[in-house]
């Protein structure tokens, strides 16, 4: 009897440990992604995405990177960055704490950024589309996408 009691007090305070060492509860959200020319080497780039839901949604839903043509991701790149700079730019008016359109693209429409960083740059937005599309208006809708 003493023995069960005790490892009923041991679990309890286990779990209200547990509980009390959280704090603050967080909301992963989406990070914006960053594209960055490595040090020494001006025609190529890096995409890097921080977002912990990402790859999962990549891996139901992502097509190879053949699917569409490389001038099929730039387009649309192209018309993304668009929309998701313009919604940086109106960032006060979304009192959102998962805002995810809080940085600035770089994305230079004249740059060759390779096919790589294009195609997931392009999963990326569907990414951000599909979980924010509705709520801020951002993405291509229908458009063959």
């Amino acid at each position: 009897m003493k023995l069960r009691l005790l490892a009923y007090i041991s679990i309890w305070l286990l779990v209200a440990t547990a509980c009390a060492s959280g704090g603050v509860a967080t909301v992963d959200k989406p990070a914006s992604p960053n594209l960055v020319s490595p040090e020494g080497e001006e025609d190529e780039y890096e995409l890097t995405i921080i977002d912990p839901g990402f790859e999962r949604w990549f891996a139901l839903h992502g097509r190879p990177v053949n699917y569409y043509t490389p001038t099929h991701y730039e387009q649309r790149n192209k018309q993304y960055v668009i929309q998701w700079n313009s919604l940086v730019s109106q960032r006060g008016s979304f009192g959102s704490a998962d805002f995810p359109f809080e940085n600035y693209i770089d994305y230079r429409m004249d740059t060759d950024y390779g096919l790589e960083l294009n195609y997931e740059l392009y999963w990326y937005f569907r990414y951000i589309e599909s979980l924010y599309g509705r709520r801020y208006g951002f993405g291509l809708g229908g458009r063959n996408s």
